[in-house]
């Protein structure tokens, strides 16, 4: 066959390969062509003029040529050989394709035939079994026959009574099913209004509501938080001074660690162990920087940044003025983002990347027959009575010797038809050291004064005891009254009674209130002490449970 053909050639041409090399090495005790030309020469000359016992001059040179002749005729077998042994592998797929066809073929015989055997097995049994199949129906139905006759005649006999049974039972069902639905259709009206409630709260607790601004001022999700009256000092006068002394400092050892605070934060008694707010300071961008690019809203659009000589630092306490450097200290990049129009809420808004995300909204109002070009006017928004901002007198103060401080801050751009103008923003937290996000709480919270390290605990499993609901009483006892925490041990006690259903919102309420009360006692707060570490044990405890904070 033609590879053994191939295959033969390819061995001769081996062994006449092997003897060709060896000719061609014969004469320089190397390959002739292993070298350039010019060594091949040099050395030609040298054996040519030494002639090495190779006989006269005229033998050198056969004895040479020769070697060059052999080693061409290698050169030429080698190119011959990779054509042989191409060709002996190309023979080799042709013969395997055509076993594989051949089995392929042979195995197709063999399944037909197995196919065959199995139907005509399979049309035998079906056969058999149909023919059972219509004896037995055969036999069934003159028994059904039979039967019914006789129930046809015992049932005439029952039927008025049957009858007057049924009609019975069928307006029990009705009435009882129409109970039912009425009592299904009332809880799903609760369960809707409820859920309503809760979205509409959730989504008001992520919504910062501020005016433009056209003077620095402080706001939280309830409102504007007021600048305190009669203090001889303005907020703005107050922030330009600030600036003027961190000017001063420019290029001084201290000037990356120093701070100039504007003003302090003054809290409610009232607000209790509630949800302290996060505030949001803005102003007019300008403020921190005169010569702002008038590109703002190109830099917006590719999410850029703007390299401000000043920022603003918030914390629990107060807001600081401090300065950027290019190297060390503060970043000056702060991000540039765009406001766009809300037309439904008549707002410029935007939201954060945040998790959860923070929508940022400025109401205003349009006025009558406006168009699209007409200059936008901000609204009044309602004012938030638990913090107040007092300014202070400035002066410059050493930075937290701590980690880095995190300055969460953007300026955000309306767009170029409204007119008006950007606005800088600083957010900060309410809770001092603050630092780590909750994995399942999403809240901000210090892990290491929380009362001990967060535990894989189980709320599903709770059951109410009376000792249990007087801890509950013990621990909110240390708070402001609360009418939801009111009616939350209102309902515990009811279910104690067994008046009430235990419902998850009632297990989680109890499992918490029982495991925050753990922590408080973990970290030396006396019972009927409020403390001041409700936010690190309150998310930790969330935590414990892998609960999402219900404001988040």
């Amino acid at each position: 066959m033609k590879k053994n053909v191939v295959d033969s050639l390819i061995s001769q041409s081996a062994a006449e390969l092997a003897k060709s090399n060896e000719r061609a090495h014969a004469f320089f005790g190397r390959h002739v062509l292993a070298v350039e030309i010019k060594k091949s020469s040099v050395d030609f000359l040298n054996i040519f003029q030494t002639r090495r016992d190779l006989g006269s001059p005229l033998d050198v040179y056969k004895s040479w040529e020769a070697s060059v002749a052999a080693a061409y005729r290698a050169k030429i077998l080698e190119e011959k050989i990779r054509i042989l042994t191409e060709r002996s592998v190309s023979l080799s797929q042709l013969i395997a394709a055509a076993q594989a066809k051949e089995d392929a073929r042979l195995a197709a015989e063999a399944e037909l035939t197995r196919l065959a055997v199995e139907a005509a097995e399979q049309a035998r049994l079906a056969a058999e079994v149909e023919a059972q199949r219509i004896a037995a129906e055969t036999a069934e139905h003159a028994r059904v026959v039979a039967e019914a006759e006789a129930k046809r005649v015992a049932d005439e006999q029952a039927l008025f009574a049957a009858e007057a049974e049924a009609h019975r039972i069928a307006a029990e069902a009705a009435e009882q099913a129409r109970m039912e639905a009425e009592a299904q259709a009332q809880r799903d009206a609760d369960e809707h209004a409820r859920v309503t409630a809760e979205a509409q709260a959730l989504e008001a607790g992520k919504t910062l509501r501020l005016p433009e601004a056209g003077t620095p001022q402080l706001g939280a999700v309830a409102g504007v938080i007021s600048v305190t009256a009669g203090s001889g000092l303005f907020l703005d006068a107050t922030i330009q001074a600030a600036i003027e002394i961190l000017a001063a400092l420019v290029g001084t050892a201290v000037s990356s660690t120093t701070a100039v605070g504007i003003g302090t934060l003054l809290y409610s008694p009232s607000l209790g162990n509630g949800e302290l707010p996060g505030r949001m300071l803005d102003l007019p961008a300008r403020v921190l920087m005169p010569d702002l690019p008038d590109a703002l809203n190109d830099v917006a659009a590719t999410g850029g940044t703007v390299d401000m000589p000043y920022r603003i630092y918030g914390d629990q306490s107060k807001y600081s003025v401090v300065a950027t450097q290019a190297e060390g200290g503060f970043s000056p990049k702060v991000p540039v983002r765009a406001l766009i129009l809300d037309p439904v809420a008549n707002a410029y808004t935007f939201t954060t990347s945040d998790t959860p995300p923070i929508t940022l909204t400025f109401p205003i109002a349009a006025p009558e027959n406006s168009s699209t070009t007409t200059v936008a006017q901000p609204i009044e928004t309602p004012a938030y009575t638990g913090i107040t901002l007092e300014p202070i007198e400035v002066k410059a103060e050493p930075l937290p010797a701590t980690s880095p401080l995190d300055i969460r801050d953007a300026i955000y751009v309306y767009p170029v038809n409204s007119g008006l103008p950007p606005v800088y923003v600083v957010f900060s937290s309410p809770y001092e050291g603050a630092t780590t996000k909750g994995e399942h709480s999403g809240r901000m919270y210090d892990p290491d004064n929380a009362g001990g390290p967060t535990q894989n605990l189980d709320w599903t499993t709770a059951s109410v005891t009376q000792n249990g609901i007087d801890l509950v009483k013990l621990h909110t006892g240390r708070f402001e009254p609360s009418d939801a925490n009111a009616v939350m041990i209102d309902r515990l006690e009811k279910i104690l009674r067994s008046e009430l259903s235990m419902t998850d919102t009632d297990k989680r309420f109890y499992t918490h209130e029982l495991r925050e009360l753990e922590r408080y006692r973990a970290l030396g707060v006396a019972d009927g002490v409020e403390g001041e570490v409700w936010n690190n044990a309150h998310t930790a405890t969330l935590e414990d449970y892998k609960l999402k904070d219900s404001s988040e």
